[in-house]
């Protein structure tokens, strides 16, 4: 069987909000994922890193690969909204042409078939990231949430967070959904 891949499955018009699934199907399938608990070991389903090919605006880009980021806990304004243009100025300016690093939560994707990752720039090695369901214990419990920079990327920017801090994005938080990694360092800029 040949290698299904995020552009091969875009080129072919299938919806962006399916090719997750697709592609983590085909990873089962094929055998290529053996336990499928770990489903974040896919890594054509969920890249460690990647060279940002276009950003579409303050909190959404692509790699690549043709996997499209949402960055996590953010929202900058959307098309059509005073800031928008700006925002996607700034996040391109930041990342685009450049290699960044994706951090995975409790959360994986959205309704739209993007990928939800925390996004890493310039780290001095490959970042020794915690597992993406960290935070959560048990039931309705979770853990602290983390301040510091991963091991491997101690110098580098959380991007999310720079967003944040420049103005260029405001925290955006759902309802009935357990915190995130490094919600509390984020909410710590307003």
């Amino acid at each position: 069987m040949r290698r299904l891949t995020w552009k091969k499955l875009k080129r072919a018009g299938v919806a962006g909000v399916f090719i997750p699934g697709i592609l983590l199907t085909w990873y089962v399938k094929t055998g290529k994922l053996d336990n499928f608990d770990e489903y974040y070991k896919a890594k054509m389903v969920f890249p460690d890193s990647g060279l940002v090919e276009m950003v579409e605006d303050g909190d959404t880009f692509d790699l690549r690969n043709g996997a499209r980021i949402r960055m996590l806990l953010i929202d900058s304004p959307g098309r059509g909204k005073d800031g928008y243009k700006e925002a996607g100025e700034f996040l391109e300016e930041l990342i685009k042409g450049k290699r960044v690093w994706l951090e995975y939560d409790r959360y994986q994707d959205d309704k739209y078939g993007r990928i939800l990752a925390w996004v890493w720039i310039n780290c001095e090695s490959k970042p020794k990231f915690r597992d993406p369901f960290y935070m959560h214990l048990s039931g309705n419990r979770s853990r602290e949430g983390l301040l510091e920079n991963p091991d491997g990327c101690e110098k580098g920017e959380l991007v999310n967070e720079k967003m944040i801090d420049e103005d260029f994005a405001e925290i955006v938080k759902y309802k009935k959904r357990g915190p995130l990694k490094y919600e509390e360092r984020v909410e710590k800029l307003d």
